[in-house]
This record gives structure tokens, C-alpha cells and sequence, in this order.
């Protein structure tokens, strides 16, 4: 038996009970991966499913560490990673996961494993499969072979084509305790009033307030964005449009621009959240305290309830690939 293997099986001390240590949350999803593992009734496909920056692709990654025995898997020969790709002369990301890169995938899955013990491969954004390459990932996923792993990551399982979603055990990773991300910020170094706000800040997303506290240029994009969005009410009809310009060049790739209105319209779906709190008198609930006094003018500018219908149709618009800009305008005409 490999070393490895050994490791796995010990149970109690051993990997099962220690591969998870560091993780931030998301006890529900883990304890059916462990449980999993102490049944040796493993699933050959799990679907992580949860907002961005949550921590999905941070939890795949030492779970299929901890299946070959390496403390990074990027250095172990049997483990695969896919993710969208950029066009090699022009820079732009392909709007998709494309056929030949999930061709090369089953290939590698179809191989015995180097080392003799698993083989284990991460995907991505599953919800950027298109037809071609979802259709090509089938098989593997209907007759995986032996002590193959792959591990899927999306933001919606219902974004996912229902055929590569019924092939795989859904795990969900739902939004994570302000309290318990805040100690798990300080337990990193991260002082304790920041460490409090980057937490608020994250709404949830442990993977969201690391990149706050470790990454200041992440932290000053949101605090621009919000401010942009927070402006929106005061401003004049074509103020607010050239805002949106601004937000999304006109030479922007189009998935590029489709990724940052999403990221525009989520914001601005916590900041409305935040203004009906206020309105119904449950400030300790929002989630940007730092910005209490403009949320509070805000709510008392524009209908918040009605704009955040709006917004939701405009998510929609974008799913139906919708132009971007197109799909903010109607937003922000609302305010």
C-alpha cells in the first residue's frame, strides 16, 4: 500500500482529520467529504457550489492534496487543473472552457496514475462548459475510471448544464459567519479592527476578506466601485451613464465585461440590502458599517426594494448575454 494511501486511512490523526486544518467554515461540505473518506465510499465527481470567493477552489485544492499525499498538488504529476484560458495573441479570455482543453482533461483521466494512487483534477467554473466540451466531459463523468477525482467548482449549480450536474455529488458552501472569518483574519496577523471589517466587508466569503487584508489594491477597486454606485442617486441621468462607461471601457473583451457587471451588480445588490436594513431599522445586520452615514442618505434618495427588482432582471439580461452596458443602464436609470 503507498504511503500515501496509509496516510488516508488512519483515520483519527492521520489525513482525514488533519487535511481540512486552516480552512475557513463550510463544516457541512467538509464533513461529507470526510465522511466520505472514512466510508471509503468516495463519489469519482463533487460539484462545489457557492458565491466567488468563498473558498471553493482553496478547499479543492487540499482536498486533492491530501488524496496524493503532497502538501501542493501543482507539484504532483497525477493532478490536473482547468480553468478558462485567454486567446493567445490577443489576450482576451475565451468566453468559455473550451473543447480542445476538456478533450486534453479526459485524456489525462483516461491514463493509469503515474505514482499508483489517485488521480485528481480541478475544474474551474463549470459554468463555463459550453455545449462541445460539456458533452466531451460526459463520458468520463458516466464511466469514470478507478481512483479518479474530479472536483468541479461554480457559483451556481443551476448555471451548470444539467447533465454534468446530475453526474456529480453537489456540495454547497454557503456564506460563512462574520465572527468566524474575523478569527480566522487575526489568527493570520491581520489587526483586530481591520480584520473585523475586512470580515463585514466579505459578506460571507472567507476568500474575499483574505484578499481584502492581503491585497490593498482588491480593497481600493471595491471602495472605488461602491463609491460610484453610492453616487448614482445625486447624479444626473447621464452622469450615472458615464459612470457605467467608465466601469466598462468599450474595448473591454466582452466576458471580461460581462465578469466585472457581474461583480458592479453584486455590489450594488449588498449596498440595497444594506439601505432596506437601515430602513427597517436593523443596522447591526449591514454588511459595509464604514459606509452607515451614506447608506443611511441613500435609502432616503431612491426606493431600494424597487431598484433591487430591476437588478435582478438585469442578472438575467446578462445570463442571456445580454450587452453589459446595456444591462447596467437599466440599473442605474432606476435610481
Amino acid at each position: 500500500m503507498k504511503a500515501a494511501e496509509q496516510r488516508q486511512k488512519k483515520g483519527e490523526g492521520g489525513a482525514i482529520a488533519a487535511w481540512s486544518d486552516g480552512l475557513i467554515g463550510h463544516s457541512a461540505a467538509l464533513n461529507v467529504l470526510n465522511r466520505a473518506l472514512e466510508s471509503g465510499r468516495l463519489a469519482h465527481a463533487y460539484l462545489l457550489v457557492g458565491p466567488e470567493g468563498a473558498g471553493k477552489v482553496t478547499v479543492a485544492r487540499k482536498f486533492a492534496s491530501m488524496l496524493l499525499g503532497v502538501s501542493a498538488p501543482e507539484t504532483h504529476p497525477d493532478f490536473t487543473f482547468v480553468e478558462r484560458e485567454r486567446d493567445a495573441k490577443t489576450g482576451k479570455p475565451h468566453a468559455a472552457i473550451l473543447l480542445d482543453q476538456v478533450q486534453a482533461l479526459t485524456n489525462r483521466l483516461s491514463l493509469a496514475p503515474m505514482m499508483g494512487g489517485w488521480r485528481v483534477a480541478i475544474l474551474d467554473g463549470a459554468q463555463l462548459l459550453n455545449k462541445e466540451s460539456a458533452n466531451a466531459l460526459l463520458k468520463t463523468l458516466e464511466e469514470p475510471h478507478p481512483k479518479t477525482m474530479l472536483l468541479l467548482t461554480a457559483t451556481s449549480a443551476e448555471e451548470v448544464m444539467a447533465t454534468i450536474r446530475s453526474r456529480c455529488q453537489l456540495l454547497r458552501f454557503h456564506r460563512v459567519a462574520t465572527a468566524e472569518i474575523t478569527v480566522a483574519l487575526r489568527a493570520r496577523g491581520t489587526e483586530h479592527d481591520h480584520a473585523e471589517l475586512y470580515a463585514r466587508l466579505a459578506d460571507g466569503r472567507p476568500g474575499a476578506a483574505i484578499s481584502f487584508a492581503e491585497k490593498s489594491s482588491h480593497l481600493d477597486d471595491m471602495f472605488a466601485m461602491r463609491d460610484a454606485i453610492l453616487s448614482m442617486p445625486s447624479s444626473a441621468v447621464a452622469e450615472r451613464f458615464m459612470a457605467i462607461e467608465k466601469a466598462i471601457p468599450p474595448k473591454l473583451p466582452f466576458q471580461d465585461a460581462i465578469d466585472r457587471s457581474r461583480d458592479w451588480l453584486d455590489l450594488a445588490a449588498e449596498l440595497l440590502r444594506d439601505a432596506m436594513l437601515i430602513k427597517l431599522g436593523a443596522e447591526g445586520r449591514i454588511v459595509h458599517v464604514d459606509a452607515r452615514e451614506r447608506l443611511a442618505a441613500w435609502a432616503n434618495q431612491c426606493d431600494p426594494a424597487a431598484v433591487l427588482a430591476v437588478l435582478e432582471e438585469s442578472r438575467r439580461l446578462l445570463s442571456a448575454n445580454v450587452s453589459p452596458r446595456a444591462a447596467l443602464e437599466r440599473v442605474v436609470a432606476s435610481f
